[in-house]
């Protein structure tokens, strides 16, 4: 699977994060990502690790539930799950910029689903 390199593609700078709807232009569904994540999750065999795809996909939908949420003016917990989520993320990718985890998954998922 193919990653960004830190240096060329993790830029700090605002300008340079897509926005959301950017970034899940190619999107499919929130219901159709909840189903793959669960089947995926469901079809692990015991004892593996569950690969970047499924984190990436993951904290993605759980950003889209969040950015849904806070356009309704809701201030539950879906902003700090997806949060949690695009940290997990951050953490598997080894990556060190400094920025929004959020925005991170979005460019993420963005440079994935064009790649597609």
């Amino acid at each position: 699977m193919e990653r960004l390199h830190p240096s060329t593609e993790h830029r700090q700078e605002p300008g340079n994060w897509p926005t959301p709807e950017t970034a899940y232009a190619l999107a499919p569904s929130i219901i159709r990502e909840i189903g793959w994540t669960a089947q995926t999750a469901a079809d692990k065999p015991f004892g593996t690790a569950l690969g970047r795809e499924f984190w990436l996909r993951k904290a993605a939908v759980l950003d889209r539930i969040a950015l849904a949420d806070e356009r309704a003016g809701s201030r539950g917990d879906a902003s700090e799950v997806a949060t949690e989520a695009a940290r997990r993320l951050m953490d598997l990718d080894g990556t060190t910029v400094n920025c929004d985890p959020r925005h991170y998954v979005r460019q993420q998922y963005a440079h994935w689903a064009k790649h597609q």
